[in-house]
């Protein structure tokens, strides 16, 4: 590593001397249903196939309950003769009957019959689920399963496996009959507990820092790991320290530089001197800035791992996380080229972090990768040069992070780009209005902290982008003229808009 940075350093030193799931598998199981998050965890475990519908009101019955607990435990569905007279060997599930039967899971009843269709309660499913995960044995007991009841020894092993807590009123309901809803979520938690020990989903947190002009974004992933992805500007440094500190992290797994453009990288500073930083990723675009020259002489100090971004690589940071970069270059002509784009994905939620890359990236990106993504952290602070609506029609964000200085000179965040975000039907979300965001995901669902934005001053700047200024020319030689007199451009529609000035092709012409 210390040959590497010494090798950059000296190239910078003389070029200083010389002069950047979302999908819902069943229509009739809508994210804001209660047991949403475990039904697509059994998609994704093939436990469950995915349909047009699940039916999750449907009570549950004998068929499927052996049908999912087969599926999870990946038995054979071979068709066998079952020996039970009402499931013939033709039957479309025998062969899960047979090795279900068996495994001792379940039993046929005395005239020789399975009975598929027959209601499933609950006390049957806990019994089903028992046998199947050879759950420990258990001391917690239900008012209303007493000694001696068939599901008696079962239930206390699920209450043992934290399977269920039964009912605020000390009651397991035995004789309930159970939805089709419910038992995937009892499933989903035996097939966690058998895997992890544990029945709850981890989650990953993703926190926008409020970095004032600039970028800074913490992963906390599923298992523990911690990804800093820039450090704002060189004054917010010791705000994201503090910010880092107040979530208990005394070490940094990785830090990622997206590209050396100093309110990405400034605030990195204090932070190297803050936390042991285990690996740096850089974009390997060369700077010859104070402050890009100072981050590697820290990294160099800090005895991180050092290594530049590779285009399509994975990074194994979390088993339960693909984080899969999409954008780097070292030789970009422009820093915010350069920049690293990571699509971070845990199971059905995808996060795309863009960096500062443009809307010639953005269309580099989607025709190379797979760029889908629930949310969004906009590109370049919501500038014009960022965000184009055929990019934004390709992401399909629902959420849109936008992170940028309140009052900043640039104009951030466009109103083309605001436009664009609200035609794809996302919701804006703005570090200047909200603070700090932070997105909890638990693989199927997220939840943020903040109300979307409402950019009230953005009505004013886009009549001012439809009014003629008295006294100004009707046409301009360039957008530097321009902009002496509109200094946040103009609408198409007035008289001194140019379609050559209008670089992205969104209506707006020398915007910021």
């Amino acid at each position: 590593m210390k040959k590497i940075l010494s090798t950059i350093l000296s190239m910078i030193l003389i070029l200083s001397f010389a002069v950047p799931s979302y999908a819902q598998t069943f229509r009739d199981v809508p994210k804001t249903h209660y047991n949403y998050s475990d039904i697509e965890y059994l998609v994704d475990k093939g436990a469950i196939d995915p349909a047009a519908t699940f039916a999750p009101a449907d009570t549950a019955t004998r068929m499927d309950v052996i049908v999912m607990l087969a599926k999870a435990l990946k038995l054979d569905n071979t068709p066998k003769a079952t020996g039970f007279k009402d499931v013939p060997k033709s039957h479309k599930y025998s062969g899960y009957i047979y090795e279900a039967t068996k495994a001792g899971i379940i039993n046929g009843y005395p005239d020789g019959t399975f009975k598929p269709d027959q209601k499933v309660t609950r006390g049957h499913m806990a019994a089903f689920i028992a046998r199947a995960y050879k759950l420990p044995n258990g001391t917690q007991t239900f008012k209303d399963v007493p000694k001696g009841h068939t599901a008696y020894e079962a239930v206390k092993q699920l209450a043992k496996a934290g399977i269920t807590t039964g009912y605020t009123d000390g009651t397991f309901k035995p004789q309930n009959n159970l939805t089709k809803a419910h038992l995937a979520t009892f499933v989903a938690r035996a097939v966690r507990y058998k895997e992890t020990g544990s029945t709850v989903l981890k989650n990953m947190k993703v926190h926008f820092l409020d970095v004032g002009q600039g970028d800074s974004i913490l992963i906390q992933t599923p298992n523990g790991k911690t990804i800093l992805v820039d450090g704002g500007p060189k004054s917010a440094g010791d705000e994201v320290v503090a910010y880092l500190k107040s979530l208990k992290i005394n070490t940094l797994d990785y830090v990622v530089a997206t590209h050396p453009d100093a309110d990405h990288i400034g605030g990195l500073l204090d932070v190297l001197a803050a936390f042991q930083v285990e690996h740096f990723i850089d974009s390997g675009k060369v700077s010859a800035t104070d402050t890009y020259i100072a981050l590697l002489n820290a990294v160099k100090n800090e005895g991180s791992d050092y290594r530049q971004s590779v285009m399509g690589e994975s990074l194994t940071i979390d088993p339960s996380l693909k984080i899969q970069v999409l954008n780097v270059n070292a030789y970009a002509e422009e820093t915010n080229e350069a920049s690293i784009v990571l699509k971070v994905s845990y199971q059905d939620v995808d996060a795309l972090l863009t960096g500062d890359a443009d809307t010639a990236i953005e269309s580099q990106m989607m025709a190379k990768y797979n760029v889908e993504s629930e949310i969004l952290k906009a590109g370049h602070h919501g500038s014009s040069t960022s965000s184009s609506l055929a990019f934004l029609r390709a992401v399909k964000p629902e959420t849109v992070i936008l992170s940028y200085g309140e009052g900043n000179s640039y104009g951030h965040p466009n109103s083309g780009v605001l436009s664009n975000i609200k035609t794809v039907g996302a919701k804006a979300y703005s570090t200047a209005a909200s603070g700090n965001i932070v997105i909890t995901s638990d693989g199927y669902l997220y939840t943020l902290n903040a109300k979307p934005f409402e950019n009230t001053s953005q009505t004013t700047q886009n009549n001012n982008q439809s009014t003629v200024v008295p006294g100004a020319p009707s046409s301009f030689a360039n957008c530097t003229e321009m902009r002496k007199y509109y200094p946040n451009g103009v609408q198409s529609g007035h008289p001194a808009y140019q379609a050559k000035m209008d670089r992205d092709n969104d209506g707006w012409a020398c915007e910021k």
